[in-house]
């Protein structure tokens, strides 16, 4: 079977379990509630939809997350989590302008791997994935701040508009080229200890 079906079996799934918990018996009236109290946001561009305000620390999912057909907004997203709003987790990709081949497999490949390992905390809100282009003016001082000689995949803990800590994941250049999984194994275990605070 076609690896992108069996990705696609496999977000379909997941939409159906997060919609029969969402929507389940005496949940409605809270999700309801919920999103009352979350002011709604305005959609981003066709491929990433906004889960936070800031533009320092916005917050996007990659299409691929999309796993009911419909976009995401703030409030389904908010409402959806048992984690504070406040406290979340973000796994960027960032990259260059100029991009080459290896560049591109190593963000699909950690993109494909965090949306497949780690679904439900990304349909709770608690994680979220993006890729910024940090040769923009807006985000340039990310090469600064994380010390990025190159693209590479940086995880981080947000409390509200402050970073916690983060984690340069610096092995993915090394692995991308080794036989599969082992790019894959290694963004996963990296993104698990990092969310239980290892």
């Amino acid at each position: 079977m076609d690896n992108k079906v069996l990705l696609i079996i496999v977000f379909a799934l997941f939409a159906v379990a997060a919609a029969l918990v969402v929507f389940a018996p005496g949940e409605q009236e809270a999700q309801t509630a919920s999103r009352a109290s979350v002011p709604s946001q305005t959609e981003g561009a066709a491929s990433t939809t906004a889960v936070s305000a800031s533009p320092d620390v916005q917050t996007t999912l990659a299409s691929g997350v999309d796993l009911a057909g419909e976009s995401q907004t703030a409030s389904n997203v908010a409402s959806a989590s048992s984690t504070p709003a406040s406290h979340r987790f973000v796994a960027t990709y960032f990259h260059n302008t100029a991009r080459c081949v290896t560049c591109r497999s190593i963000e699909q490949r950690s993109r494909d791997t965090i949306q497949t390992a780690f679904a439900a905390e990304i349909v709770s809100g608690r994680l979220a994935w993006r890729a910024l282009n940090m040769e923009e003016k807006e985000n340039e001082h990310y090469a600064i701040d994380y010390d990025l000689p190159y693209a590479s995949l940086v995880l981080a803990e947000m409390d509200g508009e402050r970073e916690v800590r983060f984690k340069v994941l610096e092995q993915t250049w090394d692995l991308v080229h080794k036989r599969q999984p082992l790019l894959e194994d290694y963004v996963e275990n990296e993104t698990r200890a990092f969310l239980e605070g290892r």
